[in-house]
């Protein structure tokens, strides 16, 4: 049991990593601030900020005004492209 666990936390760390590469380079490519997404979102500018570094594990309903504010899918923001 201890092993599927580790193995269910790795998962959820690349997870992590994945989403929060992805806010990053949308956030980017449509020129915004970490403050003018957080603005767009209703959040606070830091945890915007902790989404990016991968410091926090945001709910589902954050992840889709998210999405929604970059003008794109839930699917897209949590796809992996990683490569990890």
């Amino acid at each position: 049991m201890h092993e599927k666990m580790q193995e269910m936390e790795s998962e959820i760390e690349k997870m992590k990593v994945a989403l929060s590469m992805n806010i990053k380079r949308y956030r980017r490519s449509r020129r915004l601030s970490q403050q003018s997404l957080a603005d767009m979102c209703g959040l606070h500018r830091t945890y915007i900020s902790d989404l990016e570094n991968a410091k926090c594990n945001p709910t589902l309903s954050v992840l889709m005004v998210i999405a929604k504010s970059l003008n794109i899918s839930l699917k897209e923001l949590l796809s992996d492209r990683t490569g990890i």
